[in-house]
Formats: C-alpha cells, structure tokens, sequence
C-alpha cells in the first residue's frame, strides 16, 4: 500500500520534469504493486461538458439568425450535434465512473 505523503513526493518529482518511467522503475525496485503504481499514474479524464453547453447554445442561437436571414437549418444541424455530444459525455464520464 502506498502512502499519501509517497504519492505527494511523486507527484512533485513529476512536476518538476522527472521521467514517469524512472518513477515507475524506481517504485518497482521499492517493491510496490503494479495496482499501486497505476494508482498514482492513472489518466485523467477530462470533462468538457460545460464546452459542449456553451457552444451549442451560441451556434443555436446563430441557427436562429441564419434561419431568418437566409433561410438555412445549418445552424440548427450543428447545434444539435454538439448537444447530441454534451449528452454523450454525460453517459461516458457516467460510465467511467461507475466503472471505478
């Protein structure tokens, strides 16, 4: 089992420019498990929801000025496709959650 105070230090070698790989070395040589080690190096996953949100409504209320002054659905099309997208990451981080 690793320590809070082990995964601090690594954490800081790490943001100073230390190779993840020598970590990980170093760590194997210590006698940690690989389940601790993939612990303290797992992916983070980013959530980009608000972004989805954000865009969709501004290209949705473009849609409604292209709608009126040209007569054309893109705007809503694209719309659509990026809340279709904030829906999406929704359901995966979700998963991913669930998963952990």
């Amino acid at each position: 089992m690793i320590t809070e105070d082990k995964i601090k230090e690594i954490k800081k070698r790490l943001s100073r420019g230390v190779p993840e790989g020598e970590i990980k070395q170093e760590l194997i040589r210590a006698g940690y498990s690989a389940e601790d080690i993939e612990k303290i190096f797992a992916p983070h996953h980013y959530d980009m929801r608000s972004w989805y949100l954000f865009f969709g409504i501004i290209v949705f209320i473009a849609g409604i000025w292209a709608y009126f002054n040209r007569h054309s659905l893109l705007g809503f099309v694209l719309s659509g496709l990026l809340f279709w997208q904030y829906y999406r990451e929704g359901e995966r981080l979700k998963n991913t959650k669930n998963s952990n």
